[in-house]
């Protein structure tokens, strides 16, 4: 198997090269022989030629060696003026990892005014990644911060009367919020993320959603924890075509570690705390 990749054209057609260079050498003539050696040794012809009468494997080897200098020579010549190229690996790279752990030791403080900054930033550079990975701006992105809330929480959010807020099933509540104020969630949003959440893959992306909800969007991506349900994130599009292969992959590694975030309690309440506060 490691030697799959020299089985090629290029090599192929090299090993025939050779062969048909020696088969040459073999049939021509001491005169045609003289003068290719000649032309390959141009630089040298005078001073070697008289010397490479008498063997036709002298010839052989001496054109063989100046081929090979040449070559040498010349791939010398062509990586002294390319530029390098850097190694590009072949797992997308995470992102907001320096936010991430910023906010997980705020969360650890008890200052509050700390752990509001830290998980702010982090959401908003989280949303940023995402427009570039998808080549958007971000006031143009529809990103959805999706949480899930207990009793308690749910009855602080009340006294808020946001139609942000929407029932799961008759024990829970979601809080579905956009930061950008501009991109409020529809009621076409929070169907769809409440389907979204019946599925049993934690990451998966659909571009049917036009037709099974028959509103303006047209593909969807979601990302949740694992488990019992915590912490999502969805991104909603009223374009075709806007989820490639390659970006999907970005995304869903970049997004990876959302499957665990939503699995610490403490990050998830406060996070629902400082959106209660200060956001919604």
């Amino acid at each position: 198997m490691k030697f799959r990749k020299f089985l090629n054209v290029t090599y192929i057609s090299s090993i025939l090269g050779i062969f048909s260079f020696i088969i040459l050498t073999a049939t021509l003539s001491k005169e045609n022989l003289n003068e290719v050696t000649g032309f390959i040794l141009f630089p040298f012809t005078d001073k070697l030629q008289p010397g490479l009468q008498s063997s036709r494997f002298i010839h052989w080897l001496v054109i063989s060696l100046a081929m090979f200098f040449y070559i040498i020579m010349i791939k010398g010549i062509i990586r002294l003026f390319q530029k390098p190229v850097q190694p590009q690996s072949s797992y997308p790279e995470m992102v907001c990892q320096s936010e991430i752990a910023s906010m997980l030791d705020a969360v650890d403080s008890e200052d509050d005014a700390k752990i509001n900054e830290k998980i702010i930033t982090f959401m908003k550079k989280f949303d940023e990644m995402v427009a570039e990975i998808f080549e958007m701006d971000n006031n143009d992105l529809k990103s959805l911060w999706v949480l899930q809330m207990d009793k308690d929480e749910y009855q602080k959010s009340i006294e808020k009367e946001n139609e942000e807020f929407y029932q799961n099933d008759h024990k829970s509540f979601l809080m579905i919020v956009n930061l950008n104020e501009h991109l409020k969630p529809t009621e076409e949003d929070k169907r769809i993320i409440r389907w979204a959440l019946q599925q049993p893959n934690p990451q998966f992306w659909d571009d049917r959603v036009k037709r099974n909800f028959n509103g303006e969007n047209r593909e969807f991506v979601f990302v949740r924890n694992y488990g019992e349900f915590r912490l999502g994130y969805a991104l909603l599009f009223k374009h075709q075509h806007m989820i490639t292969e390659e970006k999907l992959q970005h995304f869903q590694a970049a997004s990876s570690y959302l499957m665990l975030l939503g699995k610490i309690n403490d990050l998830t309440h406060k996070m629902i705390k400082y959106i209660l506060e200060k956001v919604v």
